[in-house]
């Protein structure tokens, strides 16, 4: 949807791959037991952007049959023209042979069920013997358009509904195709980790309310697992603003000059093969020879979910028919020029969403509640007495990752306790692919 996303790519990957100042050391005494856990990079921001050298990786079969679904979750009313390419919600399926356990797969901030993350998690989780389905984030333009009731993420419990609705038409199809399921996992990564708690939460009461119809019955998710999961989606959101700010004095209005500084490095980059910003083993390689700051090595994460951001506002605003970035009245097409309506998308903050779209909606059918109330609920801490009882749900995180505001992380202790697994380094997300990290994964939905 927005067309400067190839730019903001290559800006973005070519300041990521650069080296920084190392940061302290983390508390070793927060992983004791990843004692041959050796992911290299100390530095949380160096670790986020370059993720897993190719050494250090798990190696997974790569033979594994990726097919991509589409699916019509509701019936009548038609998308916007300019949605032509978004007409129904596409998800992918990593099936077994034979009868086997299906764990959905919830992708974070602003992915698609195809980004990079969701494909080596279904790959390593289809390896360890699973039923694989990868879902969309419910912040994705995607499931905006095609699978959301209200066309505004980002309430817990209304994405939660929306999730579950998603998955039961999902199984629903895979049982007609005769696929043999012997019981339900569920995981997600980053803000994929923060719905699956929702999800698990609301499957629970729905499958134990008399009323509930046997289409709407529970899956009973016999093993939960968080990735990297914010606590606080608000508190998360102002860490990545900040970010943001950091390597942009003037702002998101500094935006231009430091797009403008990235491309003239890329120009400069000595190599006449293609630059391939997924290869980890380049990134590294760019690593070692550029040296922006931390400074803007955050600001670089901060405008990646500033972009994610820019999509689901503008996606969501043409959807409800807000008129906050768009016009009412005016038909989205795909013939729109957008430029304009894109440089406001990316002047708009996630808290500014949170004020002037999903408020708006949601408390008025909350009499008593504030705008505050609704940032608070934005946190785990919000269903942290049930969470804290949930012996089949656990939560795997990093010492160090970046979108943990100070206190989060010993907050996400309490409630998880003994159900938590800390890595000392990685950054948000940068050890994903580590071996160690791997394995832990399909462990705990294999033992």
């Amino acid at each position: 949807m927005i067309s400067r996303a190839g730019i903001l790519s290559v800006a973005l990957c070519l300041l990521l791959a650069a080296g920084c100042a190392q940061h302290p050391p983390a508390d070793q005494a927060a992983s004791d037991a990843a004692s041959h856990y050796d992911y290299p990079f100390d530095n949380p921001w160096t670790a986020t952007v370059l993720g897993t050298p190719s050494q250090f990786q798990a190696q997974l079969p790569a033979d594994a049959r990726i097919d991509r679904r589409t699916l019509r979750v509701f019936e009548g009313g038609e998308a916007p023209e300019g949605f032509w390419h978004n007409d129904r919600l596409q998800y992918s399926t990593l099936l077994q042979d034979g009868e086997a356990p299906l764990v959905f797969v919830i992708a974070g901030t602003g992915a698609d069920d195809q980004s990079r993350h969701m494909l080596m998690l279904g790959q390593a989780l289809h390896a360890a013997g699973l039923h694989v389905v990868l879902l969309p984030s419910p912040t994705h333009a995607n499931f905006i358009v095609n699978a959301s009731a209200t066309h505004l993420p980002g309430y817990p419990e209304s994405d939660a509904a929306d999730l579950l609705n998603v998955m039961r038409l999902v199984d629903n199809r895979l049982r007609e195709s005769s696929v043999g399921i012997s019981r339900y996992y569920l995981t997600g990564y980053s803000l994929g980790g923060w719905n699956a708690a929702y999800v698990a939460k609301l499957d629970e009461e729905q499958a134990g309310h008399p009323r509930q119809s046997v289409e709407r019955s529970g899956f009973g998710f016999e093993r939960v697992l968080l990735i990297n999961p914010p606590l606080s989606v608000y508190h998360s959101v102002k860490e990545i603003d900040a970010m943001l700010e950091r390597g942009l004095p003037d702002g998101i209005y500094g935006l231009d000059a430091f797009l403008n500084r990235a491309l003239a490095r890329l120009a400069a980059y000595p190599s006449a093969d293609a630059l391939n910003f997924q290869d980890p083993d380049f990134m590294v390689a760019a690593y070692q020879r550029m040296r922006p700051t931390e400074d803007q090595l955050a600001a670089v994460i901060g405008l990646a979910f500033r972009l994610a951001a820019a999509n689901l506002v503008l996606t969501s605003d043409v959807m409800t028919q807000a008129g906050y970035i768009f016009p009412r009245n005016r038909p989205f097409l795909s013939k729109t020029p957008m430029s304009d309506y894109l440089a406001v998308a990316l002047r708009t903050s996630l808290l500014d969403y949170f004020d002037d779209m999903l408020a708006e909606n949601y408390l008025p059918r909350k009499p008593g509640r504030s705008r505050r109330d609704l940032l608070d609920g934005t946190s785990l801490a919000t269903i942290g007495e049930w969470l804290s009882h949930q012996d089949r749900i656990w939560l795997i995180t990093n010492q160090d990752d970046i979108i943990l505001a100070p206190g989060d992380l010993d907050e996400l202790l309490r409630l998880f306790g003994p159900r938590t697994r800390i890595f000392p380094n990685g950054g948000h997300m940068g050890n994903l692919q580590h071996r160690a990290v791997t394995a832990f994964i399909t462990d705990y939905f294999t033992r």
